[in-house]
């Protein structure tokens, strides 16, 4: 209602009134943005007033230009330069960044770093600690949210716990807890629902597989997998989710493949090395699985991906350094693994990156921050 008011008693200002109402309003978003928008055209109605004085804010010069045609935008210096500046906020809310959060070091890590692909470069920031101690939680993304499910719980065994983080209040809350404790097991997102699928508890290895829908807050059974599995890994492509390797009483190199619409699993090609504790992502339309470790105990610098088209995995270049217990992203039309543990269980903070195209890694700089188990974003 305010901001009407406003409106309606300025609608016979001359311009500079007008703009220097919309800096003394520039702390009063919602007023300023009444005035620019409906008073854009008349800000701009003559060339020779200089507007480089005023102090419009990035946020609402787009807001004004707007409302206006495009070859008004040049009127004068300052709409130019309130467009170069808008242009730039957008190409630095653009850079493609990734966020790498927890994980664990010689103590669980309530911490996240962002990678900045166009400057090669990370920057870190604490992160809240959660509500209730449950260690090498299973991680994911739904919603803009980080959702911290399972793991082992403050007594040492498999929880059932669910706690989801907001990025913009640095705060944790509650949830539904899942149905099923687990640990060891795989997280993803489909369709707007979060899936928990296999993992470990007192029962041994787990088939059973429960979504999450945040609207309901609350967890559904979903139809289980064939084969029990935990330590493995999942990835969503082509709005199929796909449970891949694993543990299972013996190390699995088998992949299935869960339709929603049909709440059904298949099998489709296993992979060509059994891993377990290994990172997978989807980039180019195919399926990438990257290092782990295998049934010798080594750790595993090979990857391998899988094309739906032609139901076929194929070995691709090897990571330079070994690791398992990694995370896996795409960024920027490239893969990237990092951190994990090396050959020799050390902790790892380097990252690798992976170019499609030239079919080769090639190492980054490395994170600040040495991180097992980590979750990484984009």
């Amino acid at each position: 209602m305010a901001s009407h008011r406003i409106g309606a008693r300025v609608a016979g200002l001359s311009p500079e009134q007008l703009c220097a109402i919309i800096e003394a309003q520039a702390g009063a978003s919602d007023a300023a943005l009444r005035v620019a928008e409906e008073h854009a055209a008349r800000l701009v109605e003559q060339p020779e007033w200089v507007l480089s004085e005023v102090l419009l804010s990035p946020d609402l010069a787009p807001h004004i230009l707007a409302q206006l045609p495009t070859k008004a935008h040049a009127v004068n210096g300052t709409c130019r330069a309130w467009r170069r500046g808008w242009k730039e906020t957008l190409k630095k809310r653009e850079r493609p960044r990734m966020l790498v959060i927890g994980g664990r070091n010689n103590e669980i890590l309530n911490s996240l770093e962002r990678y900045d692909a166009s400057t090669n470069e990370w920057e870190g920031e604490a992160v809240a600690p959660m509500l209730t101690a449950h260690t090498i939680a299973c991680m994911a993304v739904l919603d803009s949210k980080l959702y911290a499910v399972g793991g082992f719980g403050p007594d040492g065994a498999p929880s059932n716990l669910v706690e989801r983080y907001d990025l913009a209040t640095n705060a944790w809350e509650v949830v539904a807890p899942m149905a099923t404790p687990r640990e060891n097991h795989a997280m993803a997102v489909l369709d707007g629902k979060l899936y928990a699928v296999g993992g470990f508890n007192n029962d041994g290895a787990l088939s059973s597989v429960e979504r999450y829908d945040p609207a309901a807050n609350a967890w559904e059974a979903v139809a289980q997998m064939a084969t029990a599995r935990c330590n493995f890994a999942v990835a969503v492509l082509d709005g199929k989710l796909y449970a891949v390797g694993g543990y299972s009483g013996d190390f699995l190199s088998s992949v299935v493949r869960y339709d929603p619409a049909l709440d059904a699993w298949e099998a489709v090609a296993p992979m060509a090395v059994r891993r377990i504790a290994f990172g997978v992502a989807v980039l180019d339309g195919k399926l990438y699985a990257v290092g782990g470790e295998n049934v010798d105990d080594n750790s595993l610098s090979s990857a391998e991906r899988y094309d739906p088209a032609l139901d076929a995995w194929e070995t691709v270049a090897p990571m330079a350094e070994a690791r398992q217990y990694h995370a896996v992203a795409v960024l920027d039309g490239k893969l990237y693994a990092v951190g994990g543990q090396g050959a020799g269980y050390n902790t790892l903070s380097s990252v690798e990156q992976y170019d499609p195209a030239l079919d080769a890694w090639e190492a980054v700089v490395p994170m600040a921050t040495a991180r097992a188990f980590p979750l990484a974003l984009v």
